[in-house]
């Protein structure tokens, strides 16, 4: 039986806010096999993001993650991404606290090897993601050189050209000596998933990444990211709250609300409207005009 790529076991987030301490994801599990996209529904402040942010090493704020497991297996190899978290948590006077800054430390020398090549993001907003001072080509061009070595630079600088091509770019030379502020939001899109493809990730974490564009460049870059993950043969997180998308890429689908996970399905099962559905899972399936089936 195949282990899978990253399993999420009992995750817990809280946050310390002006009303006391919030839980915001609570007891969250879910795994990934190779090669499967594994879809999360759910509206903002749902979780979905923070529990794969946790995955990456990128949960900001304090207490940030409190508990649970973190198992990633790439290569061969088997890490625990949160095995030191106990050492750093600890209980005084009824409270629950962690040291921060020794904590970060821990996070920064063990996830720095698996950036990149493990695992990398795709997030909502590519024009924050992209550094405004290089050109997209320098930055494409890191990836293809932390991913192939062995290159040298003329032959750099063609792969990233491939690379731009792939993913629908029509002039690629023009957008690889671009900034990002000289290019839309679409094609900013297109520019942050080959500089992500082309690190050549075991796993990609999409996290609402059609969020702001328009319908057709949605359609555009949903069916891109189905495209290239077939022929890269990569594992994926597609984070969205638009049920159609989740359908059309995921394999297996959890839906999250207030922090918990309320139903796990196949997405066969949601679209042909089999089984029973939580009442959340009903009303997204309802507005997206797709068979509702019996509500539990």
């Amino acid at each position: 039986m195949t282990e899978p790529m990253l399993r999420v076991s009992d995750l817990i987030i809280e946050f310390d806010t002006a009303a006391g301490r919030r839980r915001v994801v609570d007891n969250v599990s879910f795994e990934v096999e190779p090669g499967d996209v594994l879809g999360i529904l759910g509206e903002s402040g749902s979780g979905k993001t923070l529990s794969t942010l946790a995955a990456l090493g990128l949960v900001p704020g304090r207490p940030g993650v409190m508990a649970g497991r973190i198992e990633l297996n790439i290569d061969g190899q088997h890490h625990e991404l949160l095995a030191e978290l106990p050492g750093v948590v600890r209980t005084r006077r009824g409270v629950t606290e962690k040291d921060d800054r020794r904590w970060q430390r821990i996070v920064q020398k063990q996830m720095r090897p698996l950036w990149g090549h493990a695992m990398t993001a795709v997030f909502q907003n590519p024009k924050q993601s992209l550094d405004p001072i290089m050109t997209i080509g320098r930055q494409l061009d890191e990836s293809v050189r932390l991913a192939e070595p062995e290159l040298q630079s003329t032959a750099v600088h063609t792969r990233s050209l491939e690379w731009l091509a792939r993913v629908k770019l029509h002039n690629p030379t023009r957008v690889h000596s671009s900034y990002a502020h000289e290019l839309s939001g679409g094609m900013c899109q297109r520019a942050m998933i080959a500089i992500a493809l082309a690190r050549k990730p075991r796993l990609l974490i999409a996290d609402e990444p059609t969020t702001g564009l328009d319908t057709t460049v949605r359609q555009e870059i949903v069916e891109l990211f189905h495209e290239l993950l077939v022929a890269e043969r990569r594992a994926m997180i597609y984070i969205s709250h638009d049920i159609r998308e989740v359908l059309f890429l995921a394999r297996n689908v959890i839906v999250m609300r207030a922090g918990h996970i309320v139903e796990r399905a196949t997405a066969d099962t949601l679209r042909l409207g089999q089984g029973k559905r939580h009442e959340y899972t009903a009303t997204l399936l309802h507005a997206a005009d797709l068979p509702v089936g019996e509500v539990a």
